[in-house]
């Protein structure tokens, strides 16, 4: 192998470790701001967790409250029909 093959395959080497090295930290950047996005979701998302804990037991009592009428109105009907 002549000296001038050998810095030709010296280059390729060292711009194939450059391009890994490279798409490696692109990668870490990019894993990097997608961490920060989702801290950030996860912070909103904790800030919407109370409200939606309130309307889901709003939704439970008042699922409650109409179960509780139509069996009193069941009922109501009911004794009116046997009497």
């Amino acid at each position: 192998m002549d000296s001038a093959d050998g810095r030709v395959l010296l280059i390729i080497v060292i711009a194939m470790v450059l391009f890994v090295v490279g798409r490696r930290f692109q990668r870490a950047l990019d894993t990097w701001r997608g961490w920060g996005k989702a801290v950030k979701d996860a912070a909103a998302a904790a800030g919407r967790v109370p409200d939606a804990k309130s309307a889901a037991w709003a939704a439970l009592w008042s699922m409650v409250l109409v179960g509780g009428v139509t069996v009193v109105l069941i009922a109501l009907a009911v004794n009116g029909i046997r009497a």
